[in-house]
């Protein structure tokens, strides 16, 4: 089976941890498929040089051969034609690609803008197409034009695959077709996410040793719920400590915000704000703590929420996207309503006083490896393949 991957969200020398888990996710499935990457770069002129560097048209990614053609766009204006403009962009380019190797499926990792550009180029080309699922359906709600090209790609679709339940029952009550929905969360890094030793991971980062620390990955901007972390900690005994790993996306903004609330809480020597974090660094907070938290107000599938669990660290996170089928209450962690503090500072204050072992929290359910997801959405593509377009080429 040979499948054409579209990701603009994708690693590159300029954004090497951006789009992270969807490179795991197809090397994985290129262990058993042909499987090449279209990663279009959004240009526009001087603005795209500074932004993206020099990217090669063409590069090799993790033993993942990825194509970077260009699409014209409009950066921060008339985002309603980005699906659009990303598809007259590479139209030339993939032509061209099938002309020597035409694909089995055109496969896009998200709604927007992949699947509406997709979407539109399958149909020309007459190939099947998947769309995959994940948060940004609801940015996408947002916007009533940019949502009503979602509906259509998701209709037009030979199968979708969403990262979790909700997300799937939202886009069947938008007019997506239910029998072509398949639910498969991510996956994690089982070798990377593992069970490591507390103290030597504390001592390694310089975290305290003898507090009950709760870590949060994610970054300081308002939907992850970073504030409510803070506002939480203050309603905890003082022993207990937060750290915040991530950067700011609005240039220091959310940094100082963040930074204000803790010291009007007097929360200056309990909280830790680390700053942006290599990739690596990630399963060593996450094993140094007695318990995780996300309070995003959404979410698709949040990987940090199994990297959690694989390290054997229980979770406490907001009841948003593939959180109901990550975390069970009373096993691997707590649930709570997004933006309420008192509930979260008692999730909380209730795991903390019942640790859990880090093996038990480990064999949750919801810890599947890349490779188990892989062969799930590869059964999911073979039925496409096999299926094949209806109808042909056309001129749409």
């Amino acid at each position: 089976m040979n499948v054409l991957s579209f990701s603009f969200c994708f690693p590159s020398p300029a954004r090497p941890t951006w789009g992270v888990f969807v490179l795991q996710r197809l090397a994985a499935l290129a262990e058993s498929a042909e499987v090449q990457v279209v990663s279009p770069v959004p240009t526009f002129p001087l603005l795209s040089r500074l932004r993206n560097g020099k990217l090669k048209p063409r590069d090799e990614w993790s033993d993942l051969t990825v194509h970077r053609p260009k699409w014209f766009y409009f950066p921060g204006v008339l985002k309603r034609l980005d699906g659009r403009l990303y598809a007259r962009g590479i139209r030339k380019w993939l032509e061209g690609f099938c002309r020597d190797r035409r694909p089995d499926v055109l496969d896009a990792h998200f709604v927007w803008p992949d699947g509406v550009a997709v979407g539109r180029l399958a149909r020309r080309l007459g190939i099947p197409y998947t769309i995959t699922l994940r948060g940004w359906l609801y940015e996408a709600m947002g916007n009533r034009a940019i949502l009503a090209q979602c509906v259509e790609a998701l209709q037009n679709a030979d199968a979708i695959i969403s990262v979790s339940g909700h997300l799937a029952r939202t886009a069947v009550e938008l007019g997506a077709d239910e029998s072509r929905m398949h639910v498969i969360p991510n996956g994690v890094d089982t070798e990377r996410f593992t069970i490591r030793e507390k103290s030597a991971c504390r001592a390694e980062l310089d975290l305290a040793a003898d507090a009950r620390l709760i870590v949060a990955v994610g970054h300081l901007g308002p939907r992850k719920g970073q504030r409510e972390n803070v506002q939480a900690l203050a309603r905890l005994p003082e022993d207990v400590h937060l750290v915040a790993v991530g950067g700011d996306p609005d240039g220091g903004r959310n940094e100082r915000e963040v930074r204000e609330l803790i010291d009007r809480l007097g929360l200056a020597g309990r909280v830790v704000l680390t700053g942006p974090q290599p990739y690596d660094s990630i399963p060593k907070y996450l094993s140094a703590a007695d318990v995780s938290v996300l309070a995003s107000h959404r979410e698709g599938c949040p990987n940090v929420v199994l990297e959690s669990l694989a390290s054997g660290t229980p979770v406490v996170a907001t009841n948003v996207g593939a959180v109901p089928d990550l975390v069970q209450p009373g096993e691997n962690g707590e649930i709570v309503p997004p933006r309420d503090v008192d509930a979260l500072a008692g999730a909380l204050g209730r795991v903390l006083a019942s640790p859990r072992s880090p093996e038990q929290v480990r064999r949750s359910k919801a810890v599947k490896s890349w490779g188990q997801v892989a062969d799930a959405v590869r059964g999911v593509l073979e039925g496409v393949a096999r299926a094949g377009a209806p109808g042909g080429p056309s001129n749409a």
